[in-house]
């Protein structure tokens, strides 16, 4: 049994990340989710894209236009590659430790913000990707963002996520995709937070009751895989 205070939900992730940066090396943290135990993860996550999801996340990058949000940047590695590509970036992270690490990688555009709460102008794209939608944790709480998140794009402008449909069958009552998660590294046990994984069916009756229209993009090597773009719907004249 697990003596002494736990950490923020995300802490262990985060002092994972920035330790690798510090000794340019990965380290291992764990992960477990509702049902199961700790299992080993690599660092390396942060850094580069895990194989299975190269070609996912090369098409959301590609997706992207103009003044991009990356919400949940994590370590950076989107919003350096769409830097690089020429766009505008704003990156943020509820992480102190994660939005110092941008810092230190290079990033000027830097913010510890909540999603649901930023307020750093408007965009063209706002990005969530390595399925930092799931941190939404409920249904209603992923309606919720999504209208939050209407005033801060442009006229034209769209959200790019990715997510994974859900695998087990849930308790009555329950969507399937609602669960939860712990993270562990070294000696940092972090609080338990919910998770959401949602499939495209489900986000885009979300996405429709928050004025949207939700498009398939893609579907990953692992079939569970997907990439969509949701876009506001354009209110046409009577």
């Amino acid at each position: 049994m697990w003596r002494g205070p736990l950490a923020e939900p995300f802490e262990p992730y985060a002092r994972a990340l920035s330790d690798h940066w510090a000794r340019k090396r990965p380290v291992p943290f764990y992960l477990r989710g509702t049902f199961g135990p700790f299992v080993r993860q690599s660092s390396l996550q942060g850094f580069e894209p895990m194989k299975h999801r190269r070609a996912l996340e090369e098409a959301a990058l590609a997706l992207c236009r103009g003044r991009v949000l990356d919400a949940g940047a994590g370590a950076g590695r989107h919003s350096l590659l769409l830097r690089e590509a020429g766009h505008e970036v704003v990156s943020i992270d509820t992480s102190p430790i994660l939005v110092e690490l941008m810092k230190q990688r290079g990033l000027n555009q830097v913010y510890q913000a909540d999603v649901f709460t930023v307020d750093h102008g408007v965009f063209d794209t706002i990005l969530f990707l390595q399925n930092s939608i799931g941190l939404t944790g409920m249904l209603d709480r992923l309606c919720e963002l999504l209208g939050a998140l209407r005033p801060r794009l442009a006229s034209r402008g769209q959200l790019v996520l990715d997510s994974v449909s859900p695998r087990y069958i849930a308790a009555p009552l329950k969507y399937a995709g609602e669960g939860q998660m712990q993270l562990l590294y070294r000696s940092i046990l972090g609080k338990p937070f919910p998770w959401l994984w949602v499939d495209f069916s489900t986000l885009s009756v979300c996405a429709r009751a928050a004025g949207y229209d939700a498009e398939l993009m893609a579907r990953g090597s692992v079939e569970t895989d997907y990439l969509a773009r949701l876009t506001p719907r354009q209110e046409t004249a009577g």
